[in-house]
């Protein structure tokens, strides 16, 4: 199994630095800013880290590994954009409060969720590793 605190880390670095650099390009040239936006740029992050695991590994990765990797990445997801916000933003709270947006917020993290997999394993597609011969 690859360090998992470093794929974390990698992951976290890219969350924030496409955030960033997306919120800037939409104050300063006027892109949308929308739900979709955010899954891609929450799940295209998980392309470098399962490249990453894959090359890091000392074995092949079973269903379990990546499932592992899976829910460390939308769990640090879910905390920087939603348990975070929740904590120090009110109306964020009042949108958790709310039923329709609570499953808006469910909707979202699922198709996250569904995106972040896919993601991952193209990732996975895309490196070389243990036994693997890269076609």
């Amino acid at each position: 199994m690859p360090p998992l605190p470093r794929l974390a880390l990698r992951y976290t670095a890219w969350l924030v630095g496409l955030r960033v650099i997306f919120g800037l390009l939409v104050q300063g040239v006027g892109l949308p800013n929308s739900m979709a936006t955010a899954v891609i740029l929450a799940a295209i992050p998980l392309t470098d880290v399962g490249m990453q695991a894959v090359k890091r590994a000392s074995h092949v990765l079973g269903l379990k590994d990546w499932a592992l990797i899976w829910g460390m990445c939308l769990g640090i997801f879910a905390g920087l954009q939603i348990i975070l916000p929740a904590i120090f933003i009110a109306p964020m709270r009042a949108v958790l409060a709310d039923p329709a947006g609570l499953q808006q917020t469910a909707l979202v993290l699922g198709a996250t969720g569904a995106m972040m997999a896919l993601f991952l394993w193209i990732g996975t597609r895309s490196a070389r590793g243990p036994g693997r011969s890269g076609n």
